[in-house]
Order: C-alpha cells, then sequence, then structure tokens
C-alpha cells in the first residue's frame, strides 16, 4: 500500500505541536522506509531524538546525513550536522574527527586543527594514547610550525616513557625556538616538562643545557645535582657540570669531574683539553706537562704524528728534561718544528694570528669555531667581540647574527638582543622566508611589547594579528566594540573607549604612509597600492597621499572624483555596535591560536567564500551563533563583506536583536560599491527595520535613498507614498 508522503508529514507536525515526539519519530522513520535517502527526514529525526534526549540516536542519524552530505561532496552542511550532533554528544571524539576531516577537505586548517585538538584531547582523557598520538601526529605534518602541537606530543611521550620518541620531538621543539631567538620560552617548556617528569635525568639533559647557554650556571647545577641524584654516572650531566664548573672558575670541583670522566675513557681528547686548561689556570706546570704528554700519546695512538710531536715539544718548554718526550723526539728535535693549533682553553691568550682562515667551503668556518669555543667555556666578551666583527664582515648571515644575538641573551643586554632579532627578522623577509620572519618578530615583542618596529611588521605580514590599541579603524574591519562618535568632521567609526583616538589622525597617516613604504621596499606594491587607497578614503584631502599613489602607477577609478561613502552613510546620527563580541574561527586554544601566528597565513578569497557557505549551512540547521560567526569572518573580505552583513542582520532580526540588525546593516552599507542596487537593498532593509520600529521619519528617510540610489527598486515608490499619507494624516 503506498504512503501519503504528505499526510504522513503533517501527521508528525500535529504530534510535535503536542509534545508527542515518539510518535512523530515514527512517522518520519515511515518515509525513511519509504526513502532512505529523505536527508529532510532524518534531519527531522535528528532533532526530534535530541528533544527526547536520546544522545546515542541523535550521534547515529546525524553520522548516516553528514556521510550522505560529504559523499554528495556537500562538505559544509555534513559539517553543520556534526555541529550539531557534538552539542549533544561532546566527548565523542569520532564526531570531532570526523568534522576535522571536512573542514581540511575545505581548506579551513584552522577549524580541522580545532576540531583534531577537541579530539586529541578526548582520547587522552580516554586512555587511547595511540589514537591521540596518530592524530597529534598528524597536526604536526599539517602545522609543522606549530610550538604547541610539539609540546603536547613531548609530554604524550614524556608520560608513557617513550624516551627517544620524547627526546627527537624535544630536539625538534628545541631547535625551532632557539633558531626564532625565544629562549625563555624554551626554558619555560623544559621546566614543565622537568617538574612532570619527577626531575627525569633525561628533562634535567635538556634544561641543565639551556642554563648554562644562557648563562644560568648556578641553577644549571642545581638541575644537575638532581639529576645526578638518580643517575650518579650520566655522562651528559657530568660534562655539563665541567662546562658550568669552568665559567664560574669553579677550577677544584672542575678538576675533579674532568678526572671522573677521564678515568673512564682515557681516550677523550676534549677532557685531556679541560684538564690542561685547568692545571694551566690553577698554576700546575707538572700537571699541565701531564696533560700536553697523555695528549700526545693518544695522537701517536691515532697515527697523527704531527701532532704527536707536537705536544710532546709543549711537555718540553715546560720540563727541558722530561726524558719521555725527549725519548719520543729524538729522531726529529734537529728537524724544523711541525706546528699545529692549540686547542682554545679556559682562560687561554687569544689565537695565534694566521691559524684562523683556512680555506674551505665557508672562508669563516674556523672563525665561527673560535666564537663557538669562547662561548662554551663563558669567555662571553670575547665571544661578543669575534661574533660583532664577523657579522661586520658579513652582514646578511643570519647564523652569525642568530650567535650574536644569544650572546646578547646570556649576557641580559635586552637592547642588543632586540636589535639583532630585528635584523634576522628583516634577512628573512629578505629572503621571502615571511613565516619565519613572522615569528622572528612576535618574539621582539615577547620582549618588547611596544616595539614600533616589529609591531608595525607584523600588521603588515598577518593583518590582525595584534590586538588592537585605542586606534581608528577602517570601517570593512572587524565590527567589534566599536562605535559611532560625533567629531568636528562629522562621526567616525571608532573603537569603543577608545574616544580619544580621533585626535590621533596625523599619527595615522604618517603610519599608513611607514606602512606603504615598507610594503613596497619588500615589492608587495599591490598591496602598498591598496593601503594608500584606503587611507586616502580617508584623508581625501592629502596631496602626499595622491602623489605616492601616481608615483605607483594609480589611477582613480571613473575619473579623480572622491566620494566619501563613509560620511554618507555615518550622517544619520550617532549608533553604538551592540553585541559583537571579539572572535576566532572558531573556539580555539593554544595550538590554533599559535597556529594562526606561527604559520602566517591570511585567508584567500576562497576561504571567506567558503566561510560565508558554511554560515549559510549553519543558518538552515538553525544553528545561529556559529553561522553569526562564519559570518563575521566573512565580512573581513571586501568581496563578502556587504553580502556576510547583510546576512547577519537577517539574523538579528529573526533574533528579535533590531539594534544589531540595524548595526549589521550600517556596516553593509558602508562598504564601497558601485552598484546603485547594492546600496538600495541595504537602504530598502533599515527602512523596513526602522518602520518595524516605529520610526517613520527614519523609514522615509532610507527609502527617498533608496529610490535616489535605484529609481523603481523593488516597492520603493508605493511604500513611500504609503508612508507620506500616513505622515500627512499624523502631522494633520
Amino acid at each position: 500500500m503506498a504512503i501519503d508522503r504528505d499526510k504522513v508529514a503533517r501527521n508528525a507536525l500535529r504530534y510535535i505541536q503536542k509534545g508527542q515526539y515518539e510518535k512523530a519519530a515514527a512517522e518520519y522513520r515511515k518515509l525513511l522506509a519509504l526513502d532512505p535517502r529523505d536527508m529532510r527526514a532524518r534531519l527531522r529525526l535528528v532533532e526530534l531524538y535530541g528533544r527526547m534526549g536520546k544522545r546515542q540516536e541523535v550521534v547515529e542519524e546525524s553520522e548516516r546525513v553528514a556521510e550522505a552530505y560529504a559523499d554528495q561532496g556537500f562538505y559544509l552542511k555534513a559539517i553543520a550536522v556534526y555541529k550539531q550532533a557534538v552539542r549533544h554528544d561532546p566527548q565523542n571524539p569520532a564526531l570531532w574527527r570526523a568534522m576535522g576531516e571536512l573542514y581540511t577537505k575545505q581548506g579551513l586548517v584552522g577549524d580541522a586543527l580545532a576540531s583534531f585538538k577537541k579530539a586529541v584531547e578526548i582520547l587522552r582523557a580516554q586512555n587511547l594514547s595511540a589514537e591521540a598520538q596518530e592524530l597529534l601526529s598528524r597536526m604536526e605534518q599539517m602545522a609543522p610550525d606549530n610550538t604547541a602541537i610539539k609540546v603536547h606530543l613531548a609530554e604524550m611521550y614524556l608520560d608513557e616513557g617513550r624516551t627517544e620518541a620524547f627526546e627527537e620531538e624535544v630536539g625538534k621543539l628545541a631547535l625551532q625556538l632557539r633558531g626564532e631567538g625565544r629562549n625563555r620560552k624554551l626554558l619555560q617548556i623544559l621546566e614543565g616538562f622537568y617538574e612532570r617528569s619527577g626531575k627525569s635525568p633525561v628533562v634535567a639533559r635538556r634544561l641543565a643545557e639551556l642554563l648554562v647557554d644562557l648563562g644560568e650556571e648556578e641553577r644549571a647545577l642545581e638541575v644537575i645535582r638532581e639529576g645526578l641524584r638518580a643517575e650518579p654516572g650520566d655522562r651528559d650531566l657530568r660534562l655539563l657540570a665541567l662546562r658550568a664548573y669552568l665559567v664560574l672558575g669553579q677550577l677544584v670541583e672542575a678538576r675533579k669531574v674532568a678526572l671522573g670522566l677521564y678515568e673512564e675513557d682515557p681516550e677523550d681528547l676534549f677532557l685531556l683539553e679541560q684538564l690542561a686548561a685547568i692545571a694551566r689556570a690553577r698554576g700546575d706546570r707538572a700537571e699541565l706537562a701531564q696533560a700536553y704528554r697523555a695528549m700526545a700519546k693518544v695522537y701517536g695512538r691515532r697515527g697523527l704524528e704531527d701532532k704527536e710531536a707536537f705536544y710532546y715539544r709543549k711537555v718540553l718548554e715546560i720540563a727541558p728534561e722530561d726524558a719521555e718526550a725527549r725519548l719520543a723526539l729524538g729522531e726529529v728535535l734537529e728537524a724544523a718544528p711541525t706546528e699545529a693549533p692549540e686547542p682554545v682553553w679556559e682562560g687561554a691568550p687569544e689565537p695565534v694570528e694566521g691559524l684562523v682562515g683556512a680555506e674551505g667551503p665557508d672562508p669563516l668556518a674556523d672563525e665561527v669555531l673560535e666564537a663557538e669555543l669562547y662561548l662554551k667555556y663563558g669567555m662571553d666578551e670575547q665571544a661578543e667581540a669575534k661574533l660583532r666583527s664577523l657579522v661586520e664582515r658579513a652582514p646578511g648571515r643570519i647564523d652569525l647574527r642568530q650567535k650574536l644575538r644569544d650572546v646578547y641573551e646570556r649576557r641580559g643586554d635586552r637592547e642588543g638582543w632586540v636589535r639583532e632579532q630585528l635584523h634576522i627578522a628583516e634577512l628573512l623577509l629578505q629572503e621571502r622566508r615571511q613565516n619565519e620572519a613572522l615569528r622572528a618578530y612576535q618574539a621582539v615583542l615577547e620582549v618588547d611589547p611596544d616595539n614600533p618596529e616589529a609591531r608595525n611588521a607584523i600588521q603588515y605580514l598577518k593583518p590582525g594579528a595584534l590586538p588592537s590599541g585605542p586606534q581608528d579603524v577602517e570601517i570593512e574591519i572587524d565590527a567589534s566594540a566599536i562605535e559611532f562618535v560625533q567629531g568636528e568632521e562629522g562621526e567616525r567609526v571608532v573603537r569603543r573607549g577608545a574616544r580619544e583616538a580621533t585626535e590621533a589622525a596625523s599619527d595615522d597617516l604618517r603610519e599608513g604612509l611607514a606602512e606603504a613604504e615598507f610594503l613596497e621596499a619588500q615589492g608587495r606594491r599591490d598591496e602598498a597600492v591598496e593601503v594608500l587607497v584606503r587611507l586616502r578614503e580617508r584623508f581625501p584631502d592629502s596631496p602626499h597621499l595622491l602623489a605616492r599613489l601616481e608615483s605607483l602607477g594609480w589611477t582613480p577609478p571613473g575619473g579623480d572624483e572622491f566620494v566619501d561613502l563613509q560620511a554618507e552613510v555615518l550622517g544619520e546620527g550617532g549608533l553604538r555596535f551592540e553585541g559583537f563580541e571579539d572572535f576566532e574561527v572558531s573556539e580555539l586554544d593554544d595550538i590554533v591560536s599559535e597556529f594562526k601566528a606561527g604559520i602566517a597565513e591570511k585567508l584567500e578569497e576562497g576561504d571567506y567564500e567558503t566561510h560565508y557557505d558554511l554560515g549559510t549551512a549553519y543558518r538552515e540547521m538553525g544553528l545561529v551563533n556559529e553561522a553569526l560567526e562564519e559570518f563575521r569572518i566573512a565580512a573581513r573580505s571586501p568581496e563578502k563583506a556587504r553580502e556576510a552583513y547583510a546576512a547577519m542582520a537577517a539574523l538579528y532580526r529573526e533574533q528579535g536583536n533590531r539594534a544589531d540588525a540595524r548595526s549589521a546593516l550600517k556596516m553593509a552599507l558602508a562598504v564601497p560599491s558601485n552598484s546603485p542596487e547594492d546600496r538600495a537593498a541595504i537602504l530598502y532593509e533599515l527602512a523596513d527595520l526602522s518602520e518595524e520600529e516605529g520610526d517613520l521619519e527614519g523609514a522615509l528617510r532610507h527609502f527617498e535613498k533608496a529610490e535616489a540610489e535605484a529609481p523603481g527598486f523593488r516597492d520603493v515608490a508605493s511604500r513611500l507614498r504609503r508612508l507620506r499619507s500616513l505622515r500627512a494624516r499624523e502631522g494633520g
């Protein structure tokens, strides 16, 4: 027997109105029995199961609907379905992961990471470590510069006792952060690992090494002693202790550690060098000769006869009658002395000129090694002097500047550190390594939060990456927390609570010109033109702006006449924006926030289009907050701003929130447009809203403007006649 689909749907609606959700669900199941592909019926079931508190059924039906949409390529609709499902079962990792996969297919990497991270958190809470690690590893591939992901991975490896994997992950983390000059951030992370691991020697090695590099030898020794209590024979920790003692000048302790290590490995030339340095610093000539003698024997056993002879001669310089040395050199005493480079030791004099700068792939390699040795033995002043001379000779070498920057950090020279870090960032930009340059500038702000050069550069590399201060806001920028204020030149859009910024126009113009110069210097001519055009909209009478634009080959569209649409739109009374909250791409925390800063990628135009479409899908699903969030993001794009604000206004009106609806429409109207019909459509909505609020004068004013923009638009003429007639009656 055939089923009357319309009758079944009516029955289901009647049951819903009576609150008989189970009977309504039974009716929709009849429709699905007839056509399992009826997604509308399944969505109704999802809603009904949700009302009945049947979480499992909600999830099962949602997965069927989402998978069906995804199979057809309707990824945005599928995402909207999963979004609704996680509301009912927020601790289901499969839902979060599936949503992340769809975001990935749409190219919304930030949202994908947010969903994957939520899945990881749940998997870890459920002790499903293998799945969590697999997902984190994938996230690391998606965002290789994201330090937070590496931290999470390292934590998991540490908790599970996977020492090698932990060491590898921390090594990558250290390499990245130290390369960016963020040693203090690395120190904070390692200290966290240290406590989390119960002061494990594995972590102690990394932490102590960093502390020594930062010039905090006393703290390093505390960590080393803790580690040696757990593992007394740990060679790496003892080597770090030796280095710290040498820098601190504690020669007795240094000698004790060096002797202990040497007894375990008498062939270690490095330890013999340390023993020789300690003996020389203590003035112990007998022990110095003994160290040279031992070094000569090691070189002899390795077949390096020249170096063997060199160190025996060093013995004879101290003890001319030494029988062993004379016997070893018996056949060559009369020959010309064979020179061999003497290692640079603690307290040693400056290297002999002529021994540095050997030919090779890097002409500065030997001098760089010399500077590294100075650093290794705590001779910071010599290291700084050497590196500064190298930087003067090779100012474009990033590696040299990084070493010099680290010396400044070790010495506590904040100004020097910032100066070198800015040089490094500029060089990275010249090499078109924008992501690394962004992170370098961000590291500057960690040390000098108000540094103008870093702040300006970050705003160009990633607009919106910095929290806004009390400054003017362009009309097309995020509408959060802004208002209309009255000034001498009419109303303007400024940040709420920042009216004093209206007096800073000259500063804004100067900063804008500097921004354009920066972009032009980086070869980003089109972006420089965009900055100058936006400035000209705010400062139309500036001859310098016009000259700069013309020098870049810009000509005004449609002639040189400039129409200040913003001033025209805002000439209707000061109205505050209410309800526009700050937002991110989704509910993100440290991983996704750092991801955005770390890889420094702005959304492409297609991504804004995707956000708009996703907002539309959320709206169809009844997910109002999610829809508003996506429309706000889409509004960042000049191409989608008008549509996005109009969609937001419609949602606010549906909620009965007329104040925010009006604000959103004014934002839509303020977006520059060459289409009179576009402006007329927004004015029509403003007029309709004013009439709904009982503001007849406002409605008339907006309809009149709509008629002037696009004569004959929709039913504007008839509505004007009706409103004028109504006003005449009221006036009579």
